[in-house]
């Protein structure tokens, strides 16, 4: 049996009520020559889910969204488009009053972002604050899952049992990666020549996004040299985006057109 990747660009707990951004799912397997999409991307609202099942479950719940089914001992890897974890010193503030000077530059405050969030906008990105930019929801809404699914902790990053893996990824970062933007353009071009109406922008911008996440899960388990990991300073408390090499990327900061710029998740 084949590897599995799901790839989830999350949506806000009550986003079925608005026109924008919704819940993406987008299946993939390890084929002979690379990644294949099997069963057919979904696009909505899991909030359902999230509340009725629990582990294996849940899970299976998940990927029947796409048409999968998850076979006994099938490993599984799901590469998710929200923080799964907050600022340590907003925590603290929080919880024990403990305060850091603020400097005057907004991609500086350690309030508003975690630590690889304040790296990443040295490197031309532009992550989104799930305290000042309103993805909280969408945030609670992945550690709410990792806790239902009975996911825990297994290295900085990295939420797992038996056969599942779980990890955080930023799409509009990812695809700034060569071989990760070429394999979302080509297996998004393949998508879309199945379907047989037209697809809105807002649908072709979440499920594309949630192919890119799945391809991000498929190179973490296959080529994990290709991403960057967690060195000796990495905070453990906030997670780990996983990301291509920074070596991989292209020189452009641009996402590829129909990306999204991380309205669901950063």
């Amino acid at each position: 049996m084949s590897d599995l990747f799901l790839g989830w660009d999350v949506g806000a707990w009550n986003c079925d009520r608005n026109r924008e951004s919704r819940d993406a799912l987008c299946a993939l397997e390890a084929g002979a020559s690379g990644p294949v999409v099997v069963g057919t991307p979904w696009r909505g609202n899991v909030r359902d889910l999230l509340v009725a099942h629990e582990g294996d479950a849940l899970l299976g719940a998940l990927m029947k969204r796409t048409g999968v089914l998850i076979e006994d001992g099938r490993h599984l890897t799901i590469a998710i488009d929200t923080p799964l974890g907050w600022p340590t010193r907003m925590l603290e503030l929080v919880t024990t009053g403990a305060v850091v000077d603020v400097p005057p530059e907004a991609d500086k405050n350690p309030y508003l972002f975690r630590k690889q969030d304040l790296a990443l906008f040295a490197q031309g990105h532009r992550p989104l604050s799930m305290v000042r930019d309103m993805i909280g929801s969408q945030s609670t809404k992945g550690i709410h899952f990792l806790q239902r699914a009975r996911l825990t902790p297994a290295a900085v990053g990295v939420w797992s049992r038996e056969s599942i893996v779980a990890l955080e990824t930023y799409p509009a970062a990812a695809v700034r990666d060569l071989e990760i933007a070429r394999l979302t353009a080509k297996l998004f071009a393949d998508l879309l020549a199945r379907e047989t109406k037209p697809r809105s922008e807002v649908w072709q911008a979440d499920v594309r996004d949630a192919l890119s996440c799945a391809l991000v899960a498929w190179l973490h388990r296959h080529r994990p040299e290709g991403l960057d990991a967690p060195g000796a300073n990495a905070n453990t408390p906030e997670g780990w985006i996983w990301l291509p090499a920074v070596s991989r990327a292209a020189t452009s900061p641009s996402a590829p057109p129909g990306s999204s710029q991380g309205v669901a998740g950063h």
